[in-house]
């Protein structure tokens, strides 16, 4: 069970004690992400997780990078649409050393100009490098057609138009509003002194400056949008993704989705796995996922594919599908995918950076369970019933996205779309 305190300036702190660890991983999250943006700021988010390491007042980008190297630790970030997270990986002995620069980067980054410039190309070779990854571009397509009209569907790096325009000015007002202690979460698992930790940690993180802060960063809730649209590129094969309404991150369902996304392809002995590839052998990658946000969720199956196996392989994704609403889930498939969860969860649990990983996003996303004994206990009781009621409102033919990133043009892409509803049952 991990701890939770509140800082005086409104930061809130989990710990998770890790007896016989050597290590200690702390991670700075804040809720901003894409999803926070608009159509002139898209991908400052992420412009900002890369200036907070080009330095501090006290401590220069060579600094930041030598010291962490000088103890054998790791620093890192991403970006993602709801949040964004600053982490370290150090031996216990040296928490004090790796709550310093992280609460430097947090308090006093500097953003200089000639910083900003030298960032803007390093991220426009980001965006360029992502446009040549067929797998990632089509998840933004899908994201641009499923949320259409809603922040959820810039793309988390920004566009080259709105990265090169970005002021000094702007990412000051921008850090400003949406790094505050009362919209932050300092996770922190290892091996430690419990005393002692708190004491560093009101000692560096104590001086985090607070002012009024306001989340009314969305005018609207939402929506989701149902259509399809495709990428003209010249890659040697079609990457596919498509999108069926899923559920928010603190549904009580959530476990459900995630074992409904297992039986259909998250794992290798799922159904799309096993069809498609081992017994066909039409793809290499094929897969399903649920995505989580705060409001609502997706479920998402991607596959890449030669162009003349596409429409066949549209075909056995929907007939698996219709097989999933025909006979549901079995008591057999359940126990199998709830054994995958729950293994996978404890596999997951093996480092002081995933537990950290862990009691941050709990922290900051969820409002139901709110330790890893509660998340377990959900993975026990998940229910044949709740999931079976999942594929009736998830999985419907009138509310499909579908992308497609390759050789292939709208008229083609629209072909496809309609074979696929066509054979999809009601």
């Amino acid at each position: 069970m991990h701890k939770k305190m509140q800082l005086k300036n409104g930061l809130t702190v989990v710990t998770q004690k890790l007896e016989g660890y050597k290590s200690i991983s702390i991670g700075v999250w804040i809720k901003t992400g894409s999803s926070y943006e608009n159509h002139v700021n898209n991908g400052i988010s992420h412009f900002i997780e890369h200036m907070v390491f080009k330095g501090t007042k006290r401590f220069t980008a060579k600094a930041i990078a030598s010291i962490i190297d000088g103890i054998g630790g790791e620093i890192n970030a991403y970006t993602a649409k709801e949040c964004t997270c600053f982490y370290t990986k150090t031996l216990s002995s040296d928490v004090n050393i790796a709550l310093d620069i992280l609460s430097d980067m947090m308090i006093a980054p500097t953003f200089l100009p000639e910083h900003i410039e030298t960032e803007k190309t390093v991220i426009i070779d980001e965006i360029n490098m992502y446009e040549d990854a067929a797998e990632e571009m089509v998840i933004d397509c899908l994201n641009e057609i499923t949320f259409k009209g809603h922040p959820l569907s810039y793309p988390i790096l920004g566009t080259k138009e709105t990265v090169s325009s970005f002021t000094q000015d702007q990412i000051f007002d921008y850090f400003k509003h949406y790094y505050q202690p009362n919209n932050m979460v300092l996770a922190i698992a290892g091996n430690f002194d419990e005393n002692e930790l708190f004491t560093l940690v009101e000692q560096y993180f104590g001086n985090l400056s607070t002012t009024e802060f306001s989340t009314n960063h969305i005018v609207s809730e939402p929506l989701y949008n149902w259509d399809y649209a495709s990428r003209k590129k010249d890659f040697e094969q079609i990457q596919v993704a498509i999108s069926f309404p899923g559920i928010r991150f603190d549904h009580e369902l959530s476990y459900e989705m995630m074992v409904l996304s297992n039986v259909l392809g998250g794992t290798n002995s799922s159904m799309l796995f096993q069809t498609v590839r081992e017994e066909r052998g039409l793809a290499y990658s094929i897969y399903s996922e649920p995505n989580f946000y705060d409001a609502l969720g997706t479920l998402v199956i991607s596959f890449g594919v030669s162009m003349e196996n596409l429409k066949e392989t549209l075909t056995l994704i929907a007939e698996a599908i219709n097989t999933l609403k025909k006979h549901k889930v079995s008591t057999e498939a359940l126990e199998h995918a709830k054994n995958h969860l729950r293994g996978s969860f404890f596999l997951n649990l093996e480092g002081s950076d995933n537990y950290m990983d862990m009691i941050g996003r709990i922290e900051l996303f969820a409002h139901k369970e709110k330790s890893i004994d509660d998340m377990i206990n959900k993975i026990n009781h998940i229910s044949i019933e709740g999931i079976n009621s999942l594929i009736d409102v998830c999985l419907i033919k009138d509310k499909v996205a579908f992308a497609i990133v390759g050789e292939i043009d709208t008229k083609r892409t629209e072909a496809y779309y309609k074979h696929f509803l066509s054979v999809l049952n009601d």
